[in-house]
């Protein structure tokens, strides 16, 4: 998995977990036990470039619109990195932080939906 692909990742995690206008603890610590548990195919440096471009973009207060736009352009320039098995584990892990604070919300389900509708494009 090339380098461009987990920054765009982190992109679309910090997305879903900025989505209300909040970053809660509890979506990053969720974010890091849905990397550990879901993505076995990734190495711990592998993992902490994910981790680290979220992180950046938390320091640099991205908006939530302007990060799942910058995943979402880079998935449509580069639909054949999104196989049907990435698309499900970027999809339960998206989910996994959507449910992790105070489960999901409106602002949450909205974005996941445009996700799932997004996803559904590359495959067209």
């Amino acid at each position: 998995m090339t380098r461009t692909l987990l920054i765009h990742l982190a992109h679309l995690f910090y997305a879903i977990s900025k989505v209300d206008g909040n970053l809660a603890f509890d979506e990053y610590t969720t974010l890091s036990e849905s990397l550990k548990n879901r993505w076995h195919h990734l190495t711990d440096a592998q993992l902490e470039v994910v981790k680290n471009q979220f992180n950046t973009l938390q320091r640099n207060n991205i908006s939530s619109k302007e990060s799942f736009s910058t995943f979402i352009e880079f998935a449509h320039q580069n639909p054949n990195l999104f196989t049907e098995e990435l698309k499900t584990i970027i999809l339960k892990t998206a989910n996994d932080i959507a449910y992790a604070f105070a489960k999901i919300n409106k602002s949450e389900l909205n974005l996941m939906v445009n996700l799932s509708l997004e996803f559904k494009k590359l495959s067209i």
